[in-house]
């Protein structure tokens, strides 16, 4: 009978040398000493070393047994790599030992730290803006502002600041306004945008605050890049507003006192020479700009007077309304200059007044003023009556 001769069987000790021989991951193993005894290929290659350079030396870092931890491994060439690392307790060469794990992990706390970077990077930007920017996620969620949007919360009495902060639900906030407000207007052209049924959405709408009404003009576009939202920016357009609404009305009152200028104009001519006429052709507030505060000083005391008399319903007194408009003809003031009188009257009241005040002060200014008008034509006629009635004579 021949011998039939059988290959040993492989221990413990020799399947854990082929597994950490083979494994993607760094193994090193080290004796109860933490010197170094076996490191595998993908160690060397972490650590940028051979393995007869290490082994026999001692591991460089503290070990603790079922813990992870991350380090930061300084190879020759100078760089860092970072490594997950693991230790479990082993028996090597018949002897307690400890196996070290090492997971390469450089590139994701690259790509991490790099994130973290773009990310502190955009918020720098959106914080450089003084518009107040909001950016939403698909579902409405607040997933960015910056610090002008906070700013602006804090000086309309928003302490809770979380509650338009990142995680608030600015759909919800939109939807709960109710109608009337504009909220829900908003809303609607929002989830237009989201839904790609509008390139933008833009939107003005009024803002009561402890400084007074406020207008703001909100402009939503889509969030370009991978995630879908919405980035929206509100901007203060109170100014704006306020000088439209003083134009419109000065418009207005133009149109209304057109022809009472040309009939006015016409008595000037009457009742001044030429040379005279030609001094006075510029405005009162130009060429006698004390003469023209005192007159817009008068006139803000009628303006106030009849908004008490709108109040309590009382009537206006008109003697002081007929006695400023003759002073006005004793100083030659023009129509003109009546809308210019008028027109910084609104301007000083618009500043810090409410919607419905500022309306009542153009509604009682316009009929102040066309009273006014009709005092100075009255003035004008007597002068020029007078003149003729003596030229007559000669």
């Amino acid at each position: 009978m021949i011998p039939i001769e059988t290959q040993p069987r492989p221990t413990a000790e020799d399947n854990l040398r082929a597994i950490v021989s083979h494994d993607a991951d760094g193994a090193i193993i080290v004796d109860s000493s933490g010197t170094v005894r076996f490191l595998n290929s993908a160690a060397e290659k972490l650590l940028d070393r051979h393995g007869a350079e290490l082994h026999g030396q001692i591991f460089g870092f503290p070990l603790v047994v079922g813990e992870r931890a991350e380090v930061e491994v300084l190879r020759p060439n100078g760089e860092f790599a970072v490594a997950e690392m693991r230790v479990l307790s082993i028996v090597w060469e018949g002897q307690d030992a400890l196996l070290i794990t090492l997971r390469d992990v450089t590139f994701e706390r690259q790509a991490e730290a790099a994130l973290r970077e773009a990310e502190a990077f955009s918020i720098a930007i959106l914080n450089s803006l003084t518009s107040e920017i909001v950016v939403l996620d698909e579902q409405g969620k607040i997933v960015a502002v910056n610090e002008a949007w906070l700013e602006f919360g804090r000086q309309n009495g928003v302490t809770d600041l979380a509650s338009i902060g990142v995680g608030a639900d600015y759909f919800a906030i939109c939807a709960a306004s109710g109608p009337g407000t504009g909220g829900p207007e908003a809303l609607q052209g929002l989830q237009a945008v989201l839904a790609g049924q509008l390139a933008e959405f833009t939107y003005e709408y009024p803002c009561p605050g402890p400084q007074g009404m406020r207008w703001f003009a909100l402009r939503a576009v889509p969030l370009r890049g991978e995630r879908q939202g919405l980035v929206i920016a509100h901007n203060d357009i109170t100014a704006q507003r306020r000088a439209a609404q003083i134009a419109a009305e000065a418009e207005m009152l133009r149109e209304q006192v057109r022809q009472m200028e040309r009939e006015l104009v016409s008595v000037e001519a009457i009742s001044r020479p030429d040379e005279m006429v030609r001094s006075l052709l510029a405005p009162l507030r130009q060429r006698d700009p004390e003469r023209f505060q005192k007159g817009l000083s008068r006139y803000g005391e009628l303006l106030e007077a009849a908004l008490a008399s709108r109040v309590h319903r009382t009537p206006a007194p008109s003697r002081p309304l007929r006695e400023l408009g003759e002073w006005l003809g004793t100083i030659w003031a023009a129509p003109r200059d009546l809308i210019d009188i008028h027109l910084q009257a609104m301007r000083e009241r618009s500043q810090h007044n409410p919607p419905k005040k500022l309306q009542a002060y153009f509604e009682e200014g316009r009929l102040i003023l066309l009273e006014l008008m009709g005092h100075l034509a009255s003035y004008y006629r007597s002068i020029a009556a007078g003149e003729l009635s003596s030229r007559e004579s000669e």
